[in-house]
């Protein structure tokens, strides 16, 4: 089997990306494959997400700025060469000029794993900088994305060389009870993500909650996540008055006790690719609500049958509407609910593995062009 480097920025985070990285590395590692995790993490770093003693750890001690980009460059290029990595596989790395070339120069073969829908370019990326993505994209001999009408926002060069592979999706221990109330006659709304105001928009959700709040006394919100922007996140919360019912907690790497402990799960994203904490709520048979519109969000989400869709985007005045049609029918909640969990088995871990490395396979017989 070809030696295998899986690269991400950093691996110390508690993101979906670092998850899916460390995840597919031992997943590899585990078929016998030789993988090595490379980022560029101080050499003491500790990955926030489980790593194998069969993979191989590679930080490379770089902070990111455009000083070190020579430096970094060719530190790749050399590391790639020294593990013998002939397929390099690079998440959410479409503008990083530096990994594409220091795959070039090592004549590793590159497969650029997308983590967002491409309507992400759009929120983030002027014209240009579109262009010039899509442009270094050209330069990978795979781009996997998640799901397969992901493809029809490319450019139709590169919709040739696309593969549609979605995140694993484990079953839980344990279910959820959205319709019945705890002890205390409380119920949980629960949010869990980075707090990254121009994708997740958590204050959103805020504001949708504080609109409703006082029809709904009997339910709290809980924020799970770490990010730039919770200063801000905890300044909204404040300044809607709702300390007492809105919580925040950091992101830790198993959050099972909250998706079973909640009734109702929010993900408020202006895109996602494929949103982790959604499939895990669900999986735990937490139905969930979302924007119709949101990409990602929209593909898991099914609207009335494994939860609620608000129209459009971004729009704190539907969300509250569909948050309260939701957090008002405990019935309907457990049906959603049940249906979400049975729909989360269609994203069995091993099957999704065995397309990585149906990926893999074909990439290490076919001929560079």
């Amino acid at each position: 089997m070809p030696r295998l480097g899986i690269y991400f920025h950093r691996l110390s985070g508690a993101g979906g990306a670092e998850r899916m990285a460390c995840g597919l590395a031992n997943a590899l590692a585990a078929r016998g494959n030789r993988v090595s995790l490379v980022s560029w993490d101080a050499p003491d770093y500790q990955p926030f997400h489980t790593v194998s003693e069969d993979v191989t750890r590679c930080p490379m001690g770089f902070r990111p700025g455009i000083q070190d980009k020579a430096r970094r460059l060719f530190a790749l290029a050399r590391l790639l060469r020294r593990e013998r990595v002939r397929i390099l596989i690079g998440f959410v790395m479409s503008g990083d000029r530096t990994v594409f070339a220091a795959a070039r120069m090592a004549g590793v073969r590159l497969v650029a794993a997308e983590r967002n829908a491409p309507s992400m370019y759009r929120w983030r990326h002027t014209a240009l900088q579109r262009r010039q993505c899509f442009a270094l994209l050209r330069l990978a001999d795979r781009v996997a994305v998640q799901f397969e009408d992901f493809a029809e926002g490319y450019p139709a060069v590169l919709r040739d060389r696309i593969a549609a592979i979605p995140n694993p999706v484990s079953l839980a221990g344990r279910s959820a009870s959205p319709g019945t109330a705890h002890a205390a006659r409380r119920y949980t709304l629960l949010a869990a993500g980075r707090l990254d105001e121009t994708q997740k928009r958590l204050t959103c959700l805020v504001d949708a909650f504080a609109r409703i709040a006082h029809r709904h006394r009997a339910w709290n919100l809980e924020i799970v996540g770490d990010g730039p922007d919770g200063s801000s996140l905890a300044e909204c919360i404040a300044g809607y008055g709702l300390g007492e019912r809105v919580h925040l907690s950091p992101a830790r790497p198993e959050i099972a006790d909250s998706y079973a402990a909640s009734h109702l799960f929010a993900i408020p994203s202006r895109w996602e690719g494929f949103p982790n904490a959604l499939a895990e709520a669900m999986a735990h048979g937490l139905p969930a609500v979302g924007f119709a519109a949101a990409d990602g969000v929209r593909h898991l989400i099914e609207d009335g049958a494994t939860g609620w869709l608000a129209p459009g985007i971004d729009d704190p005045a539907a969300l509250a509407a569909t948050l309260d049609r939701a957090m008002g029918d405990s019935a309907e909640r457990v049906r959603r609910g049940a249906r979400a969990a049975r729909a989360m088995r269609a994203y069995p871990p091993d099957a999704q593995y065995d397309k990585w490395q149906a990926l893999i396979d074909d990439l290490a017989g076919a001929e560079r062009p």
